[in-house]
């Protein structure tokens, strides 16, 4: 069986620079964020929903979606514990936000059909595959799925892996995968899963990001001659799309 999980397990150092990379997030909202916000304000402003946000890091998904749908109750999932302790910080003045530590695969199966919309975000592109990840959302949503992840366009799966020495894991593995998926397969998985309906949304970020130390993958943006900008991590042109799955 194909491996499924993300290598979580990060020593010290790495720990402070992921949670100083998620920190930024919040002191200034990404782009992606923003995209998703125009996405899915529709579908929560002025309702009472259950929502998932999962996996969720620090939890600044749901503390900024919280702003749009303050009447809904936000669940957060994360199978790193100090990610789920910056995400009860963050969110400690909120009361319709809470968070728990847990491995997707095992917690979610105990909320079958709970939540009216999930958000699994920047997440499918770094584990091994999506299948299992995905079919566990579809077992926990009721009526909407919300994703980003790298993808493209053709009938073409890429697979990569990332190694960075510079980091405690990277010393004796490599760190995580940095996938880009046929859309094509992706939608007609999710339709084998029971989806009426998937929209895929191309990201097209606006904004310059410089280019970080030459031995830290980090995303930057290279701009052309049109004016547009490629987002790129290392030499990986990051192909983003939000998808929105209605089931």
């Amino acid at each position: 069986m194909m491996e499924r999980r993300y290598n979580y397990h990060k020593g010290n150092a790495d720990k402070e620079f992921e949670l100083e990379s998620y920190r930024k997030c919040v002191q200034e909202k990404r782009e992606l964020d923003k995209f998703l916000e125009t996405i899915i304000t529709p579908y929560i402003e002025n309702k009472s929903l259950k929502i998932l946000d999962a996996p969720c890091g620090i939890g600044h998904i749901s503390y900024f979606l919280n702003d749009i749908s303050p009447s809904s109750s936000f669940f957060g999932i994360d199978q790193t514990p100090w990610m789920i302790e910056e995400a009860k910080k963050l969110c400690h003045e909120k009361q319709n936000i809470t968070f728990q530590v847990g491995d997707l695969y095992d917690v979610l199966p105990d909320y079958k059909k709970t939540f009216d919309i999930t958000i699994n975000w920047r997440t499918l592109s770094w584990i091994p595959y999506y299948d299992e990840m995905l079919k566990s959302l579809f077992q926990s949503t009721k009526k909407h799925l919300f994703l980003s992840s790298l993808f493209y366009d053709g009938d073409i799966d890429f697979e990569t892996k990332v190694r960075e020495y510079q980091k405690e894991v990277g010393e004796n593995q490599f760190n995580y995968y940095c996938n880009v998926y046929s859309f094509t397969r992706f939608k007609e998985f999710a339709y084998s899963l029971g989806a009426k309906d998937v929209k895929s949304y191309n990201f097209h970020i606006n904004k310059d990001i410089p280019k970080p130390s030459i031995d830290q993958f980090s995303s930057y943006t290279l701009k052309l001659e049109n004016g547009e900008r490629l987002q790129v991590g290392g030499t990986i042109i990051l192909p983003w799309k939000v998808i929105q799955i209605d089931l």
